[in-house]
């Protein structure tokens, strides 16, 4: 989600000045889910939304002398407040993941998305269009030329893209204003989102922000092209989630898991955001699992404490999934977690990541660790249990809540057996063992800042990481912009990117391990 410093009060003092019905049009060229936002300007009939910008804009206009009539419209029947999972539909031989032509379902093609656009408002002249500097999205090379044999190593491009969920959008307008009607309209930014993702062509697709009332009307295209999907949509009322797509044609899905960040046991973790793990087996490679991984963090940007909590049970939860023990040999599948971490790179977060570790101090507070059992290790106690004798863990014997296993929690291990290891949690340091390095260096060799999205400044927070092991390697990535690249493009979404982040991509190369034995 963008972020405009005071940007909606500049815009409600110059549109103070024009006509009321000009004033209404331009300001509500957006509509909120569920409840529209629109105007007629012959009878100066406004309906109201569920937005914060509501209160202040009927404020603006209740001191005009024309009659304003309010209406509010009923839920629409296609919007329900529950949604169902994804499905897992089957490609057939002509899907673009079994080698044939991407087709798009009937009905339902490019073209007559962008039939439905619309004409451009009177505020869309105000907007130069979009000019991408050259090499602004290019695939550059990374690391050393691989030296395995042909045929032995399997390669596999991941894609991470945060596409800005149309709800969030209609109801954060003032945060748009450099960005014309168009290009604010979901038929227009969906039909852009799916040319974008499709003509990078990735084998595991990480999205945020994927509105929940959209699975079935457009994210169900990308199963019907030969990906199989699973999300997670944000606990309490938020209404959009993660999801992870993969080609069926590529991997087969051992398991997967969703992670709560809503914790009643702990007040610092107060908030809905979610991640989705999931475990793949490549079908050319089946003795190679890998785990991949997508969240969205806290955006607030003073709440540094809330996403460093989130980050610490994250960690803690990919190092119970990610861990194996076959008898001969034990340690972590490789990792690929991706996300809007909504972290800056100098942030505890990053550094959390990137060092594997972080002081975290003044960021601890009064939060008792011991009440959710995950340690300063980002380990959950049971987990460490577990592994000094030799065995793995399952989620019922880890103490953090989650609602679609609400049932499976168990009573053995409770905040009073932690007491043995106070030493464990609450310290002054928080670290972990994954051994994670980031895809993108967040600086240029000349030392010019990589941005990702727009908050008051260019910035990152955008990431993509991968296990450091000898299994896993990066080959190659889609290149980030400089901040001065980025000022030179102008606002997002514009007529090239449809969201308001730009989407990560890179190419990894798996490569089998020879046997200690």
């Amino acid at each position: 989600m963008l972020k405009l410093s005071n940007s909606f009060y500049r815009y409600l003092k110059v549109t103070e000045s024009i006509s009321v019905g000009a004033h209404v049009r331009n300001f509500t060229q957006l509509s909120c889910s569920r409840k529209k936002c629109s105007v007629e300007s012959s009878t100066y009939t406004l309906t109201i939304n569920c937005c914060p910008c509501t209160a202040l804009q009927l404020r603006l206009l209740s001191s005009k002398k024309k009659r304003i009539r309010i209406q509010i419209p009923s839920l629409k029947s296609d919007e329900s407040e529950t949604f169902n999972q994804m499905s897992e539909l089957q490609p057939n031989n002509n899907h673009n993941s079994h080698g044939g032509q991407l087709i798009d379902s009937p009905g339902n093609s490019v073209n007559e998305w962008q039939m439905q656009i619309g004409d451009d408002s009177p505020h869309d002249a105000k907007i130069p269009k979009t000019s991408v500097p050259p090499n602004f999205r290019v695939w550059e090379p990374v690391g050393k030329r691989s030296d395995t044999i042909s045929g032995s190593s399997f390669k596999f491009k991941v894609l991470s893209y945060n596409v800005l969920a149309q709800y969030l959008l209609e109801c954060h307008p003032y945060l748009y204003t450099g960005s014309s009607s168009k290009n604010l309209k979901w038929k227009v930014r969906a039909a852009r989102i799916y040319d974008e993702i499709v003509n990078l062509a990735p084998d595991i697709i990480c999205l945020q922000e994927v509105q929940a009332s959209h699975l079935k009307s457009f994210y169900s295209k990308f199963e019907n092209i030969g990906y199989v999907g699973i999300f997670k949509q944000k606990t309490g009322h938020r209404a959009d989630g993660c999801a992870i797509y993969y080609k069926q044609s590529m991997f087969e899905k051992e398991e997967h898991f969703t992670v709560e960040f809503h914790q009643p046991e702990l007040p610092i973790l107060n908030r809905d955001n979610i991640g989705v793990m999931v475990k793949l087996i490549p079908k050319n490679m089946p003795r190679m699992p890998i785990v991949v991984a997508t969240t969205h963090l806290l955006y607030s940007p003073k709440r540094t404490d809330v996403r460093l909590a989130q980050a610490q049970v994250l960690l803690a939860e990919l190092d119970r999934f990610a861990y194996y023990n076959n008898g001969r040999e034990s340690g972590h599948l490789p990792i690929i977690m991706t996300g809007d971490l909504n972290s800056t790179p100098d942030s505890a977060v990053i550094k959390l990541l990137d060092r594997g570790l972080v002081r975290a101090s003044m960021f601890r507070g009064s939060s008792d660790w011991k009440r959710i059992g995950v340690t300063d290790n980002c380990q959950h106690l049971s987990v460490y249990l577990d592994r000094m004798q030799g065995r793995t863990t399952e989620f019922s014997t880890t103490q953090i809540y989650n609602s679609e296993h609400s049932g499976d929690l168990s009573e053995s291990i409770c905040a009073s057996s932690c007491e043995g290891y106070s030493a464990l949690f609450n310290k002054d340091l928080i670290g972990h063992s994954l051994n994670l390095v980031s895809v993108y260096n967040k600086y240029k060799p000349d030392k010019q800042r990589e941005a990702s999205t727009y908050q008051d400044q260019w910035v990152t927070v955008d990431y993509m990481y991968f296990s450091c092991c000898s299994a896993l390697s990066l080959s190659k990535r889609l290149r980030l912009p400089t901040v001065a690249e980025c000022e030179a493009m102008g606002c997002l979404p514009n007529d090239v990117y449809a969201s308001d982040h730009l989407a990560l991509a890179a190419v990894f190369e798996l490569r089998p391990l020879v046997s200690s034995l």
